[in-house]
């Protein structure tokens, strides 16, 4: 009875999360159509699409701690500096184009994804919730 009740949870967990995935990518679609139908240059839709992927995967990727405010804290402790960066970049950096390509974009994403997962956990050490955190992918 026992192991029934354990691969229930599985499956109800891999659902969740598949749907999770879903609206991440139901959500990037939306805003970068919406940018094209406002005119706005295809480089913020790229800014706006790698921002919610990055931190869409760390989220993916610390999803067994989702219940905690020190996770969500950390994430938006993290979420400002990427912000103001990004956006100094795009604006300040690559005024000269337009257009940008999310392929271009795909190696600073993954460089961030693991410096974002080493801060985070820094973040809510300082927050007083130190554990070992087994990431799944």
């Amino acid at each position: 009875m026992h192991a029934m009740s354990r691969k229930r949870i599985k499956r109800r967990s891999s659902t969740w999360e598949t749907a999770i995935l879903v609206l991440i990518g139901v959500f990037a679609y939306l805003i970068v159509s919406n940018f094209s139908d406002r005119g706005i240059p295809e480089k913020w839709a790229t800014a706006t699409v790698a921002t919610l992927i990055t931190f869409g995967f760390v989220i993916y990727a610390r999803r067994e701690t989702l219940g905690r405010w020190s996770f969500w804290l950390a994430l938006g402790i993290c979420l400002v500096p990427h912000t103001v960066i990004l956006w100094l970049f795009f604006r300040y950096i690559l005024s000269f184009t337009q257009r940008l390509s999310i392929l271009f974009w795909l190696p600073f994403m993954l460089v961030e994804v693991f410096v974002l997962l080493i801060a985070i956990k820094r973040i809510e050490g300082k927050l007083g919730q130190n554990e070992t955190i087994k990431l799944r992918f």
